[in-house]
């Protein structure tokens, strides 16, 4: 069961880093294009874009872990 959940949370993590990765550079460099506003995007890694969604991840979980209780004692009370 842990298996199938870390799997889970490891591919929900796979398509925000795919998204950033390389559809967000490509339509930004496209859209670039025709503005010329900026310099055009490199190319991003694949890694360090999963490990800062995993990180940011993370942190909205221990966000919510402590936040949560917290506001349900408040109105429990």
């Amino acid at each position: 069961m842990k298996v199938v959940k870390i799997v889970s949370m490891c591919l929900s993590l796979l398509l925000p880093a795919l998204l950033y990765t390389y559809y967000y550079p490509w339509l930004y460099n496209k859209i670039n294009n025709y503005t010329e506003r900026g310099e055009d995007l490199n190319e991003v890694d694949l890694l360090n874009v999963f490990i800062v969604f995993f990180i940011t991840w993370v942190l909205i979980s221990l966000f919510f872990i402590i936040v949560f209780p917290i506001i349900y004692l408040k109105i429990n009370k």
